[in-house]
């Protein structure tokens, strides 16, 4: 992959921000520069190199590319959210101010009427809306200085604690399958093919065709939750990706959801996302294609998979269906595992090759087409 298109890439994709609260059709229309980039990205065959088991044999036969979540893979630092100490001490500062007190203070004393924004938004008649700010208007000024106190102190007892909770989570629900550029990497066969006993598959991404639910006759009359997928290349850096803005986002949410929940609003995520839209829909994959230059090596894409089945962010195990067009036998694979893949390989009229050392210079396998 060009080192200049990796970096037109990080830019153009940098440069977006996708609200949560955008239509749909606005959403598409803003990504459209990057979906032109990777297009043009893409090579024409990606690997994805495979243990011989029978789940990966079943896998294989039943086109179904198995994702995995954050925590699962073997990067400890994959998907795992960075922010910035001192930004996120400075955006306290303000918070932790004295005079935080006193602008709290004369904003709930000054105010004659509540806000329309509040009435419009807070799931409760007008009328009980307004007797409970009456209530907090005519509050002792001791007990209001009493409740910003305790509030900056919830604040800070529980900001660094509530970032990690929200790490993990990140980490469980990000959902990608991975694949390489290169089948001829013998560390990729030695890393991810048991030593060269494994397999590879070769997948087509071209012209937009990420999965088989376009394809699928039930889209649109018996399937409720067709799977979204989209792939992005890997970007390499020495550094951690910042992701500190959208870690002080995460913190605001949980902490307005957990107010709600003491004042008796215990399902407010929908309301929560129509107070406070994440600014950023793009964030988590932005996180996810971030990693540290020593796995350069490997070249990987990475396809991310969506569904609004119920309990798919949930799931510990998830699969997209995606048709294979080549599989690749390890040059050490068993003559057992070789003539079963063989068998589901004419059986899907899919091209068949066999690894074998090159006899020049060059580290580099080659695959050898086989006969079946």
């Amino acid at each position: 992959m060009k080192y200049n298109k990796i970096i037109e890439f990080e830019t153009v994709l940098e440069s977006i921000k996708i609200p949560s609260n955008m239509e749909m059709e606005q959403q598409t229309q803003l990504l459209k520069p990057i979906s032109n980039i990777v297009e043009d990205m893409l090579p024409s065959r990606l690997y994805r190199f495979r243990q011989c088991s029978e789940r990966n044999f079943d896998a294989f036969y039943k086109d179904q590319v198995w994702v995995s979540r954050g925590s699962d893979v073997n990067d400890d630092y994959d998907t795992c959210l960075y922010y910035d100490n001192k930004k996120i001490n400075d955006w306290l500062k303000p918070l932790l101010d004295e005079q935080f007190d006193f602008r709290i203070l004369n904003y709930l004393k000054s105010m004659q009427n509540t806000p329309e924004l509040v009435k419009n938004l807070l799931p409760l008649p007008e009328e009980e809306i307004e007797q409970r700010f009456k209530m907090i208007r005519q509050l002792p000024c001791e007990d209001i200085r009493k409740f910003t106190f305790d509030f900056k102190q919830y604040i800070q007892d529980n900001l660094f604690e509530k970032l990690e909770m929200v790490t993990s989570l990140i980490q469980r629900g990000v959902k990608f399958a991975c694949f390489s550029e290169n089948i001829n990497s013998a560390m990729m066969w030695g890393h991810y093919a048991a030593n060269g006993t494994g397999f590879a598959l070769g997948y087509d991404f071209s012209n937009g065709r990420l999965n088989n639910c376009p394809e699928c006759p039930r889209l649109g009359k018996e399937c409720f939750y067709p799977m979204q997928c989209y792939i992005y290349p890997m970007i390499y850096k020495n550094k951690r990706y910042d992701a500190t803005e959208f870690a002080i986002y995460m913190f605001q949410y949980w902490l307005l959801s957990d107010i709600l929940c003491k004042c008796g609003f215990i399902n407010n995520s929908q309301w929560i996302n129509t107070v406070m839209p994440c600014p950023d829909n793009s964030m988590l994959s932005k996180i996810a294609i971030h990693k540290s230059s020593d796995w350069k090596p490997e070249k990987e894409w990475r396809l991310f998979c969506s569904n609004n089945r119920p309990n798919f962010f949930n799931e510990a195990h998830s699969y997209v269906n995606k048709n294979s067009v080549a599989v690749y036998l390890g040059r050490k694979i068993s003559s057992i595992n070789e003539k079963l893949l063989k068998d589901i390989a004419r059986e899907k009229g899919i091209e068949c090759y066999k690894m074998e050392l090159n006899k020049s210079q060059i580290y580099k396998l080659k695959p050898v087409k086989q006969k079946l």
